[in-house]
């Protein structure tokens, strides 16, 4: 280990208490807490779309059951493992002038259109809010263009539940919603009915007789995207910015070695190991020892030349 002086030793804690390696390490802790928090954001987005798509696989596909046995209490709330469950219900649909809805702006491939509901009342009372399908938007007016018409008569519905969609403060237009709301649009409807579903709405898999209705709904989207690639990512810049400051630290640590290094051989403090050094009472700088140069042969051989043409 190299010896370092008291005045090394002092420059070398200056450096590492001074202002500018402060700030620098408050900045690296700030930037590092960031990255931490970003790249956790970025995980908990990935874990909600990963429990999102569990759920989607689980019940999507799943076969019908009673909507009793998922929501005995018309007015509890869907649970979040409880959506995209499949529900069959023996009714009719309302057909009365006034009971089909229209949601506003909702798209499907990239066109802005409606969702098509209607309430539709099971045998037993119970009244489950139905969208049925999306219809485009007629191109001049804010209304929808062609949109089939609910079908009369007794039906077997099966529909996959989804959780009621939250008030939107705004004023809807006659027979349209800015949301799907249970009681807004009971209210809405005037529809006076104590069996209606409040925490959920049924979106349309399938009519028993088959009927006309509008373009079905597509699959919800089980990908998991690139959230827990970025959040790797974060967490990697996170390490990037201490180690970048302990870089840059060590090498200003070793300039100031190889300063003191330089200061001592230009004092003689510190002897070259190629030379030799004679000590001197004096107290000044060592002088060098110099060493007579071997001669060569070529010189030897020269100078007994020259002896011998000396008279």
């Amino acid at each position: 280990m190299t010896d370092r002086s008291p005045g090394v030793r002092a420059a070398r804690r200056r450096l590492l208490l001074s202002r500018e390696t402060l700030l620098g390490l408050l900045l690296v802790l700030v930037l590092a807490a960031a990255c931490v928090l970003l790249g956790l954001w970025q995980f908990g987005r990935f874990e909600g779309k990963r429990d999102s798509a569990q759920v989607i696989e689980a019940n999507y596909d799943a076969a019908p059951v009673p909507l009793e046995d998922v929501l005995p209490d018309h007015d509890a709330p869907l649970t979040e493992d409880q959506e995209w469950t499949p529900v069959q219900l023996q009714g009719s649909y309302c057909t009365e002038p006034g009971c089909v809805v229209y949601v506003r702006n909702r798209q499907l491939s990239g066109e802005v259109g409606f969702w098509q509901l209607a309430p539709f009342r099971a045998e037993d009372g119970t009244t489950l809010l139905v969208v049925r399908g999306w219809v485009p938007e007629d191109s001049a007016e804010s209304v929808p263009d062609d949109a089939p018409p609910v079908p009369d008569g007794e039906l077997t519905v099966t529909a996959r539940l989804r959780p009621a969609e939250p008030v939107l403060d705004r004023a809807p237009l006659e027979g349209q919603a800015h949301s799907v709301n249970p009681p807004q649009i009971a209210q809405q409807l005037e529809l006076e009915d104590p069996d209606l579903v409040t925490g959920a709405y049924g979106e349309l898999a399938a009519e028993q007789p088959e009927a006309e209705r509008p373009r079905a709904l597509p699959a919800p989207d089980t990908g998991l995207g690139p959230h827990l690639s970025y959040a790797f990512q974060w967490w990697i810049f996170a390490l990037f910015f201490p180690g970048a400051l302990v870089v840059r630290v060590r090498r200003q640590l070793q300039d100031l070695d190889h300063e003191e290094a330089d200061r001592r051989s230009d004092d003689g403090t510190v002897p070259s190991s190629a030379e030799d050094t004679d000590p001197d009472t004096t107290g000044h700088r060592p002088r060098r020892t110099v060493r007579p140069r071997r001669r060569g042969l070529d010189e030897e051989e020269e100078d007994a030349l020259i002896d011998k043409q000396q008279p």
